[in-house]
């Protein structure tokens, strides 16, 4: 695999699989031992991926990935993008807001052969938490 193709597959899998949930074409991207690295938690193998990535969906049924630059090295690659959606559910013992947002986040994909073994993922959680009111930012001056 050529470096451009890697970077064409690790943009074509946030597409396929985050944006458009295209959930039954993920093995043509991930391979069957894959492991996701993100949020805390790690993900080993498709089918739980596949579980994830719907529970993601069905709390924000809106959530966008936006890519802004991809770099590929070796077997790598790292993308930048930008997260939008709305809180619409429960997520992670935080009552539904209803309240759009957005943040910046990276994956860096590692590959085996064509496809994708790892993804680590960095996303700013905490500008999301604030845009939907999850936390209070706490002034410095005395009330």
């Amino acid at each position: 695999m050529s470096l451009t193709e890697n970077k064409i597959i690790a943009e074509k899998f946030i597409d396929e699989i985050f944006n458009k949930v295209n959930l039954e074409n993920i093995d043509r991207f991930l391979t069957p031992d894959f492991i996701y690295h993100g949020s805390g938690e790690d993900i080993s193998g498709m089918e739980n991926f596949k579980e994830w990535v719907s529970s993601d969906h069905s709390i924000i049924p809106d959530i966008h990935f936006t890519i802004e630059e991809s770099i590929s090295e070796l077997k790598r690659v790292a993308t930048v993008w930008i997260v939008e959606g709305t809180h619409s559910k429960d997520f992670r013992g935080i009552p539904a807001t209803h309240k759009k947002f957005d943040t910046a986040g990276v994956s860096i994909f590692h590959f085996e052969g064509n496809k994708i073994k790892e993804a680590w993922t960095v996303v700013d959680g905490l500008s999301a938490a604030l845009q939907v009111g999850a936390v209070k930012t706490v002034s410095n001056e005395a009330d």
